[in-house]
């Protein structure tokens, strides 16, 4: 009996949430603009072996185009840290497009892509180094006319700016020689790959 009363109490919060015209975030308008913020985790494993995880704490900036579109910019404080050979997963600069397959004003998914940098005239320019890149998508939650939860999941990639021939240290032999058996030569599979991402969750308020 408690249990179907429960599961009762549960549908109607449910559709309470559904009929609340305040549980949009503005996600109806043709223009908004939301600021917030994000804490999270980045998980990278470099083409040297081992993994990296770093502390994310993100500024957010997000417009919202359309009902649809949508571009974001955001500014980690926690910096960013090269690996491997160099290589930036996760930069301290972000931007992104944004397009959402699901807009809704009670809850929104979208997918991003975009690029990132450390200096804000980098992020645009195709001859810049330490750039990176990223594609996932995300979901908004809204709980209010202004308020939002979000949570959103990136694949990061870098930019390679330099030839690897060997992602581990070469070695020399008894003779003096080099050991080409501890050559490996990364492919871009070592680059692009799901175990290299980065998981946010955070809050927003649209204007």
């Amino acid at each position: 009996m408690k249990t179907s009363n429960w599961k009762m109490m549960m549908a109607a919060a449910v559709v309470a949430l559904g009929l609340a015209s305040e549980a949009r975030a503005d996600s109806t308008s043709l223009l908004t603009m939301g600021l917030g913020s994000s804490v999270g985790l980045a998980h990278v494993v470099p083409i040297t072996g081992g993994s990296v995880n770093d502390v994310v704490s993100e500024l957010n900036v997000r417009i919202k185009m359309l009902k649809v579109l949508g571009f974001d910019f955001n500014y980690n404080f926690a910096g960013e840290n090269e690996v491997g050979h160099g290589e930036i997963y996760a930069s301290s600069l972000r931007a992104s497009a944004l397009l959402y397959v699901v807009p809704t004003r009670i809850v929104s998914v979208y997918l991003a892509a975009g690029t990132g940098s450390s200096e804000f005239t980098d992020m645009f320019k195709a001859s810049a180094t330490k750039r990176s890149y990223h594609g996932g998508g995300g979901m908004e939650l809204y709980v209010g006319r202004h308020l939002a939860l979000s949570t959103e999941f990136l694949m990061l990639v870098p930019q390679v700016d330099r030839v690897v021939v060997s992602s581990q240290p070469l070695k020399v032999d008894a003779a003096g020689s080099l050991d080409l058996s501890s050559v490996k030569t990364p492919s871009v599979t070592d680059y692009i790959s799901a175990d290299n991402f980065q998981v946010t969750f955070g809050l927003k308020w649209f204007f």
